[in-house]
């Protein structure tokens, strides 16, 4: 009885060293460290502001936004097959009205934007996006999407 218990032992140790049955190694994907690949409405988002950029550029910021923004506002925008901009709400602002008016302003001066890719038109015939506009003190602004780092307060 203790052979055939042995023989047991045997047989299980040696049936674990089967190479199919030992733990996979984990998938180690080596992807750059940063900033996550920009997605299709990603690219068509920095079009959009280059363009209000362009448009506004007595109004832009030259170089870094200043460390303590005099405003931030984010404006939700839709944009048709042609790139022409048919809706603006505001979708976030600290209150300042005067940098409300600037941005929407900043917005439909630049239209038409672009022409969106047909990947990005949803069943409405529309794109939907999400810009934010950085005011400094002067009431100059950049786009988030395009926009230079802010300076350093220290």
């Amino acid at each position: 009885m203790a052979a055939v218990a042995a023989l047991a032992g045997v047989l299980l140790v040696a049936g674990c060293a089967n190479p199919d049955f030992e733990p996979k190694k984990p998938l180690v994907l080596n992807l750059p460290m940063g900033q996550p690949p920009l997605t299709g409405l990603d690219q068509y988002k920095i079009a959009a502001a280059q363009r209000v950029t362009e448009v506004n550029a007595r109004q832009i910021t030259p170089g870094n936004p200043q460390p303590m923004l005099r405003s931030v506002v984010s404006l939700e925008y839709w944009v048709d097959r042609n790139g022409n901009v048919t809706g603006v709400a505001l979708y976030r602002s600290n209150g300042d009205h005067e940098a409300e008016r600037i941005a929407i302003a900043s917005l439909r001066w630049a239209s038409p934007l672009p022409a969106p890719s047909r990947a990005l038109v949803d069943s409405s015939g529309r794109v939907r996006a999400i810009e934010t506009w950085l005011f400094n003190n002067d009431g100059r602004f950049q786009l988030r999407s395009v926009a230079a780092p802010q300076i350093d307060g220290q």
